[in-house]
């Protein structure tokens, strides 16, 4: 259900594994960026998941969603993740977290995701052409917000640029849950 950004021409499946989580046995999805035995490493790997239909069975009341809410732990120390909400017509809105070497919640309020840009997934084929999607012409303003009722996917991304000289499965995260918190009902 998820695509992956490609690594080179043979690499067409994503660099994951899936284990389960000591703290409460959920299971985590290991996301770490790729770095071969030479030290390349893509300048961009992201992860993309459609949430759409997630998004749509919540109705009107998606509305009332305030905070993004990601259960995760490091895997070294200095780490960055990049997250972000992929509108219907490609305008993207993202935020960085950076997580503790040990599990725990970081909270990241829908006020603070600002216009960024997202990758499109699948990639095209040969190379990275058509790879980064920007914004919608009129979109991204100092009044534009998310619309979350037209969020399709959640993207983590990790970035060469973020990640110093990383040795192979030395850089990245393990993600156990992505949630919305919503406003208190009166």
């Amino acid at each position: 259900m998820m695509s992956f950004t490609r690594i080179g021409d043979a690499g067409r499946r994503g660099l994951f594994h899936l284990s389960l989580s000591p703290l409460t046995g959920e299971p985590t999805f290991h996301f770490a960026l790729p770095v071969d035995s030479s030290g390349w490493s893509p300048d961009d790997y992201t992860a993309s998941l459609a949430i759409r239909d997630r998004v749509r069975a919540r109705g009107a009341g998606i509305a009332n969603a305030t905070t993004v809410n990601v259960r995760l732990c490091g895997i070294g120390p200095r780490q960055l993740l990049h997250v972000t909400l992929v509108e219907a017509d490609g305008t993207s809105w993202g935020a960085t977290i950076a997580p503790d070497s040990g599990w725990s919640v970081k909270s990241i309020p829908l006020d603070a995701f600002r216009v960024v840009k997202s990758v499109k997934l699948p990639e095209g084929f040969p190379g990275e052409w058509n790879y980064w999607l920007g914004p919608v012409e009129g979109r991204g303003g100092r009044s534009d917000r998310p619309r979350l009722d037209m969020v399709e996917r959640l993207q983590l991304s990790l970035r060469r640029a973020d990640a110093g000289s990383p040795a192979p499965d030395d850089y990245g995260v393990e993600v156990e849950s992505v949630t919305l918190e919503f406003r208190p009902k009166r």
